[in-house]
């Protein structure tokens, strides 16, 4: 059985190869080849956090795994990371264990891949300047994933530590290649942006309609719990809204929960889930003056999908 690392997984897949895999995924689960249980999630109110498990099997791709991850918000004053995770990966023909691997870096790397795939069907094409909102992990695979997927020249960046803003400005300018500014205010970062997406555990807005144009695309992948949400219910209301599985959001997804509760919209709202635009039962972006919103709680498909790209990668266990 292979032992893989975060620094293995770093080391082995880029984020325009995730990004093949998990359109892949997407595809598959369009298609009726995947299973995929809704995530089981247990909240340890003593301690703020969550253990969650994700198990999926990719018929195509023949890969079986199941992720356990927690999510522990106040983690960074402990000087932990926000999110650790594992992945079992087993043979669907005998069920034997095939490997176990960290996961932490991966599901930042399938994450942002998501982002990376969706802005392919829902971004402008000449979509230039990008806006991140939360400078933690995830924001810098995000930011990887938005350049991969448009020429961005320009990237804004906020987050409530300006110290963790600027170190993340430096560092992504470094390592892409494009201009990152760190800014002031959320308000600041994505006015004039094409592209926006969130990655941050707020319970309340991190955007607001009136800071937005018409011909924008929202990522919203942070919050996922039902009574937390990044975009506030105007900009939901007016969105095209994407999701990366219907059942999902609405078991979990604040963003639009809290709208439906409201009575601001209805199930309907959700135009279509990702895996629909890919195999190309609908289209994606129609308009350049429109609002786009793509809303991910995660599914347990890309960490499957990368999963079986690493082993791939190391070469298979004998």
């Amino acid at each position: 059985m292979l032992f893989i690392k975060d620094e293995d997984v770093k080391r082995l897949v880029t984020m325009r190869e995730a990004m093949e895999a998990v359109e892949g995924a997407f595809a598959e689960l369009a298609r009726g080849r995947a299973l995929m249980p809704l995530r089981s999630t247990m909240m340890l109110q003593r301690y703020g956090g969550s253990i969650s498990l994700m198990p999926s099997y990719l018929e195509e791709a023949g890969v079986v795994a199941t992720k356990i991850i927690s999510i522990y918000p106040r983690n960074p004053e402990r000087g932990l990371p926000t999110s650790i995770a594992q992945v079992v990966v087993n043979d669907p023909k005998t069920g034997r264990f095939i490997a176990v691997m960290e996961a932490s870096y991966l599901t930042a790397l399938r994450t942002g891949a998501v982002t990376g795939v969706a802005a392919r069907y829902l971004a402008r094409e000449d979509s230039r300047v990008a806006a991140i909102i939360g400078c933690g992990v995830q924001g810098r695979t995000q930011a990887w994933a938005v350049v991969e997927s448009r020429n961005i020249e320009v990237l804004r960046c906020y987050d409530l530590s300006r110290e963790r803003s600027r170190s993340f400005a430096e560092e992504v300018s470094r390592e892409l290649g494009v201009d990152v500014l760190p800014v002031e205010t959320g308000r600041e970062a994505v006015e004039g942006a094409d592209i926006v997406v969130t990655t941050t555990t707020s319970k309340t807005p991190v955007i607001r309609r009136e800071w937005l144009g018409e011909r924008v695309h929202i990522s919203a992948i942070g919050s996922f719990y039902p009574d937390h949400r990044e975009i506030d219910t105007a900009t939901v209301r007016d969105a095209k809204v994407v999701v990366d599985s219907r059942e999902a959001v609405l078991e979990e997804a604040g963003d639009l929960i809290i709208p439906l509760k409201e009575g601001a919209i209805t199930e309907d709202h959700i135009y279509a889930e990702l895996g629909e635009l890919i195999i190309g039962l609908k289209p994606g972006r129609t308009r350049d003056d429109e609002l786009t919103l793509f809303k991910s709680v995660g599914l347990a498909i890309q960490d499957s999908a990368v999963a079986a790209l690493v082993i791939k990668k190391w070469g298979s266990p004998t």
